[in-house]
């Protein structure tokens, strides 16, 4: 052959390690693809990959930081006689043996006869060529590729530049899988943490309520309490009006202890549900005025649930209303209906009182203008409500406001 003519064959053997590097890396970048847990990586790496470059076996080792060791992870051929199974894992520390000493140094390495080299460590069985490559990402190495083969000399510098490559290829996707697990572990730890922190807050909210609840209890109980000694202070007394007083008073504290023992009562410790309190409030202003037994409460309430900002005030008006009307709108024995309702339209409330007694026009100015008429619109602007009366036949009330949302 004249002196500068090319080898053919070099060129040809050239063309097929190029082609055969390439399609190693096209194999590789199509295993890894689909791969997304470390584990997959690793597997998909020795068994579909590996095998593209012939080798006789493979094992991957992860360094593994509970334990300080690397750690056989996924193997191709002897090592891994069937499906994801590694036949007698072993562990080597760093700087242990060839792997060891190429996880230390960052530094991969071909070694052609193992029998020359006192770090090398029998695994299954004794091979006499080994090429190892760290698996590194951003400086950071997390483990070795290692292959050995039974023949010396076995391993070149195409392997080598074909191996690092590959060895890249998977540590960046063992940086990816790695990066993924880590947020799902603070998703699932935020998920926990929010949980946990939600189950004490839920916690904190029902020991708040049993709470609240008994205080209404307590409050309730302080309340009967003093309904009672005004009851004793009514037997005792010989005046008259005296008596009337005590009572409209001890009707004005038994409205709010109504309101307390239903909250007691409430799942929800801060709304009652109006038609039940209305309808235990009238019916218990009724039976407080004995002599008047030929009266009927209709109702005609809907079940809204109030915030006692504005339950508390609405009974104690309800209760002045029907007082009065007990107590001026009809005569001794006679008979007489006193009507109430309550709605919503859209926010505002509309609460209406009506009887079919006498009305104003036949009672004294005092009546009209006596303290209970006067607590009526102190506590309608409590409220921020309007109030409209009329007396013709009977006397009809209507209070329309519109609660704060809370």
């Amino acid at each position: 052959m004249p002196e500068g003519t090319p080898d053919k064959n070099s060129e040809l053997e050239a063309l097929k390690l190029k082609e055969k590097y390439l399609e190693v890396i096209n194999t590789f970048a199509t295993v890894l693809f689909d791969a997304q847990s470390i584990h997959e990586i690793v597997w998909a790496a020795a068994k579909l990959a590996i095998a593209k470059l012939n080798y006789y076996d493979c094992v991957i080792y992860l360094f593994d930081k509970e334990c300080g060791k690397l750690i056989q992870s996924a193997a191709y051929g002897p090592k891994n006689p069937q499906d994801e199974f590694i036949k007698e894992p072993i562990k080597i520390a760093p700087g242990e043996g060839i792997v060891g000493k190429v996880f230390s140094s960052g530094i991969g390495e071909i070694v052609n006869d193992t029998t020359k080299d006192p770090r090398y460590i029998i695994d299954d069985e004794q091979r006499f060529s080994e090429i190892t490559v760290p698996l590194s990402y951003k400086g950071e190495i997390v483990g070795v590729i290692d292959s050995e083969h039974p023949d010396k000399n076995f391993f070149n510098e195409q392997d080598f530049k074909m191996l690092t490559t590959v060895a890249a290829m998977v540590s960046t996707k063992l940086a990816q899988a790695k990066a993924n697990q880590e947020l799902l572990n603070y998703q699932e730890n935020l998920e926990e943490l929010i949980n946990e922190k939600t189950l004490e807050l839920k916690q904190q909210n029902q020991e708040k309520e049993i709470l609240i609840k008994e205080i209404h209890h307590r409050v309730k109980n302080n309340m009967q309490i003093m309904i009672s000694l005004l009851n004793l202070q009514i037997n005792t007394s010989d005046s008259p009006d005296e008596q009337k007083k005590l009572r409209e008073f001890q009707d004005r504290i038994r409205s709010m202890a109504i309101i307390h023992e239903r909250l007691y009562l409430e799942d929800d410790i801060s709304h009652i549900t109006m038609d039940e309190y209305i309808t235990q409030l009238s019916n218990s202003l009724l039976a407080s005025f004995q002599s008047n037994n030929n009266i009927q409460i209709e109702t005609e309430i809907e079940a809204i649930r109030m915030h006692i900002d504005y339950a508390i005030p609405l009974g104690l008006i309800i209760n002045e209303m029907i007082t009065n009307s007990l107590k001026h709108a009809f005569h001794f024995g006679e008979e007489g209906t006193i009507s109430l309702s309550l709605s919503q339209i859209d926010e505002q409330i509309v609460f209406r009182m009506s009887d079919n007694g006498a009305g104003f026009k036949n009672n004294s100015d005092e009546s009209k203008s006596s303290f209970g008429t006067d607590l009526i619109e102190v506590l309608v602007n409590q409220i921020g409500g309007k109030l409209t009366l009329k007396s013709d036949k009977g006397v009809a009330y209507e209070i329309t406001f519109t609660p704060e949302q809370s």
